[in-house]
């Protein structure tokens, strides 16, 4: 194993657009939105996760995601706000769920267990506590994915390790926006 390899646990966040649902049940791609980008490299970094992986097909999207990462790496932004600098440093860009995994596996030597996550219940749903508890005494490496749209498609579902249960608050509504939904996950996984 090379010096440059990890052994203890990892967690990682794929923001996925391919593969995604539509409202009618379709399986579509849907486009980027930069506030997702920005809000949820801010948490991933607030919660310690490795490396958020923005996951698009689309050579232009990624490339609007990249200009977006230069301008607050060594752009204006880089000065006129370090916080938000900093935030994106955890950003990598990717085409889809297996370049995330693969990079995950170049850097940690090790394929990641695949966390996701989704609105909708079903059968073998994982507990917050059950997967903060199997992250914490775990010397894996965890991805943790979320989808867009009307989230994931049955074929990046039916790559999870683990599903996590749905968010759910006191009335029926179950809508969140996907960087709400982040950031109350892992301030169920990672916070104090």
């Amino acid at each position: 194993m090379s010096s440059d390899v990890r052994s203890e646990s990892s967690l990682n966040v794929a923001l996925l657009h391919d593969g995604m649902v539509d409202k009618t049940g379709r399986t579509v791609t849907t486009s980027v939105t930069l506030i997702d980008v920005h809000d949820i490299s801010r948490s991933c970094r607030t919660y310690g996760v490795d490396n958020l992986y923005v996951a698009h097909p689309s050579q232009t999207m990624r490339a609007l995601v990249r200009t977006v990462k230069q301008h607050w790496d060594s752009g204006f932004g880089a000065t006129y706000n370090p916080n938000r600098q900093d935030a994106l440093g955890v950003l990598s860009i990717v085409t889809d769920l297996d370049e995330a995994i693969a990079q995950i596996e170049r850097r940690t030597g090790k394929s990641p267990k695949i966390i996701a996550t989704s609105a909708r219940d079903g059968e073998d749903r994982v507990s917050y506590q059950s997967m903060r508890e199997t992250i914490e005494v775990s010397r894996d490496s965890f991805l943790l994915t979320f989808g867009t749209g009307w989230g994931m498609g049955p074929e990046l579902m039916s790559r999870a390790d683990f599903v996590l249960k749905p968010i759910v608050g006191p009335t029926p509504y179950n809508h969140l926006s996907v960087r709400a939904a982040c950031a109350i996950i892992l301030d169920r996984l990672r916070g104090k």
